[in-house]
C-alpha cells in the first residue's frame, strides 16, 4: 500500500510496512556490493575513490558487520532515485541506484492519506562516520538507522514552481500522466532533489528548492 496525499499546496507520498522492507532490503544488497568493492579495490569500476580517514572508517564499519559505502560528499543518505506513477487504483514506483544502475520496479495499491494529517519526514543518514569516531550515544538520524516510513513530499517552493511549469496541469496531478522523482541526497531541508516529468512531451522540471540547501 502506498499513501498518496493530494493538497492544494502540496503533494506527498507515503511508503510502510512490509513494501518498504521490500525496498530497504533492496537497497541493502545493491550498497553492499557497492561497499564490498570499494574496499577491495579503492573505488566502485573507478567512481567514488577512497582512501585515508575514509577507507579507515569504512573498514571499521566492515568488522562491526556494517556496511558504508561512499556515495560522495552529499551522498550520506543514499544513492537511489524513487519514482512515483499513478495509474488508476495503483501505484508504480521504481527505484534507481544512481551509481550501479540496478532498478527494482513496484506496484502496489493507493491508499488516500487522511488530508488533516501533514505527511512529514525525518532526516535519514545511512552512512554516517559519526558512530564511529565517538563513543557518545548518538540520536536519529546520525545512528544510521533507517526511518519507518518513507515520505516523499512536494511542497513550500518546490510545489510552487512546479504550479508554474507550463505543463503542469493540476487536474492530472494524479493520473499516469505525470512521473515524480524523489534523489536521496543528504543536504536540503527534505534529502531529495525533486523532478517531474510529463510523459506526454517527454519534459522533465526540477522542482528542487536549491536556495534554501
Amino acid at each position: 500500500m502506498i499513501e498518496v496525499q493530494k493538497l492544494y499546496t502540496e503533494i506527498g507520498f507515503r511508503v510502510s510496512g512490509e513494501l518498504l522492507k521490500q525496498l530497504h532490503d533492496w537497497e541493502y544488497s545493491v550498497d553492499k556490493i557497492v561497499f564490498k568493492e570499494q574496499l577491495a579495490t579503492g573505488s566502485y569500476k573507478g567512481r567514488y575513490s577512497i582512501e585515508g580517514f575514509l577507507l579507515e572508517m569504512m573498514k571499521q564499519a566492515e568488522q562491526q558487520g556494517k556496511i558504508m559505502p561512499y556515495y560522495g560528499a552529499g551522498g550520506s543518505s543514499g544513492a537511489c532515485a524513487y519514482k512515483f506513477r499513478l495509474n488508476g487504483s495503483k501505484c508504480n514506483l521504481r527505484v534507481e541506484h544512481f551509481l550501479t544502475g540496478d532498478a527494482l520496479d513496484l506496484e502496489a495499491d493507493i491508499k488516500e492519506a487522511n488530508t488533516l494529517l501533514e505527511m512529514v519526514r525525518e532526516p535519514e543518514i545511512q552512512f554516517s562516520f559519526l558512530p564511529y569516531v565517538t563513543d557518545e550515544e548518538l540520536d536519529h538520524p546520525w545512528t544510521g538507522e533507517r526511518n519507518s516510513m518513507l515520505v516523499c513530499k512536494i511542497a513550500g517552493q518546490e510545489y510552487e514552481t512546479l504550479r508554474q511549469w507550463k505543463n503542469w496541469s493540476d487536474e492530472q496531478a494524479l493520473t499516469p500522466r505525470y512521473i515524480y522523482q524523489f534523489a536521496q541526497v543528504s543536504l536540503g531541508a527534505t534529502g531529495f532533489t525533486v523532478k517531474v516529468e510529463d510523459t506526454e512531451t517527454g519534459d522533465v522540471i526540477d522542482a528542487t528548492d536549491y536556495d534554501n540547501w
